[in-house]
């Protein structure tokens, strides 16, 4: 069996080592800054995720919307108020809650609790409950519903639509700075990665003219340059990965423990999820570095 072209890989494999290893120090430096680069970016992905399962559980909240009723409401105003709600764009289920309902759930409540058990009677009201497809339909059923006499005239409904909107708002903004910031890093990691070629290149212009003289092809010349922004990528992705570890096992904890209502939960699940994507992405970003970056004729 001919065995040439496995001797010619790793002929290929030792030249590319050999190449790296006589400017390593300047590598290292590389993959230290390429590192915490992707380290920022894997960081604030890991807070941006935890942060968005935990607003998503507030949005799946702020999606059931409470319409309150006016204790001297009929039958006849409230069946025509559900009639308006079960109308509204958005609205998927309207289900009545009745005082004792009300009275009942707010029993259970660790913040309504106090004031259900000092209450002489039940200071609670009716309502219509909405299953809403997100929170920015609010806006259109208080507009729908506004001045219907069946309403509670204090308080209609039980939260804004400003704070639908906030919400909402926070949740794009998140997503917003996360994608900006990852496109920076690897902006900035490709950069370094360029800076690291092209010095690589200057050092060894002799000697890449050489291998061109006695008809190497320009493919296989790129490979050292290949080699070594893989490796980057490996070392980058494996300090943004141990960034990663340490911000689950740490400070995220941490957070959660100095700021009892900011529950960010565990983010173990997104370890492996963002470490691929780090890998991947860097390796996205840095390849084509090798690719297209000018060898000496």
């Amino acid at each position: 069996m001919d065995i040439w072209p496995l001797r010619y890989l790793g002929t290929l494999w030792s030249y590319s080592w050999r190449w790296q290893k006589r400017r390593l120090s300047t590598w290292v430096v590389t993959a230290i800054v390429l590192g915490a680069v992707l380290s920022v970016a894997a960081a604030v992905q890991l807070v941006v995720w935890v942060s968005e399962r935990s607003l998503a559980g507030q949005l799946q909240s702020a999606s059931e919307m409470q319409v309150f009723l006016d204790d001297g409401a009929t039958a006849d105003q409230q069946a025509a108020l559900q009639t308006k709600l079960a109308a509204v764009p958005g609205v998927s289920r309207v289900d009545f809650r009745s005082k004792a309902q009300a009275a009942a759930r707010a029993t259970r409540d660790p913040q309504l609790a106090p004031l259900a058990n000092a209450s002489q009677g039940n200071p609670f009201p009716a309502s219509f409950v909405l299953r809403m497809q997100n929170p920015g339909v609010a806006p259109r059923v208080l507009r729908a519903v506004a001045g219907d006499p069946a309403l509670d005239r204090k308080i209609p409904a039980s939260y804004t639509a400003a704070q639908a909107q906030q919400l909402n708002s926070a949740l794009g903004a998140m997503k917003f700075v996360a994608g900006a910031l990852d496109a920076v890093a690897l902006g900035v990691g490709a950069i370094v990665a360029l800076a690291l070629l092209r010095a690589e290149i200057r050092a060894r212009r002799d000697e890449l003219r050489i291998l061109t003289l006695v008809g190497v092809p320009r493919a296989v010349i790129r490979v050292p340059l290949l080699f070594q922004v893989i490796s980057l990528a490996l070392a980058g992705s494996a300090v943004a990965v141990a960034c990663l570890l340490y911000m689950g096992h740490s400070v995220i904890p941490a957070i959660d423990s100095s700021l009892p209502f900011l529950r960010l939960g565990d983010p173990s699940p997104a370890f492996g999820t963002l470490s691929v994507a780090t890998l991947a992405a860097s390796c996205m970003a840095l390849i084509p570095c090798a690719l297209l970056v000018r060898l000496p004729r």
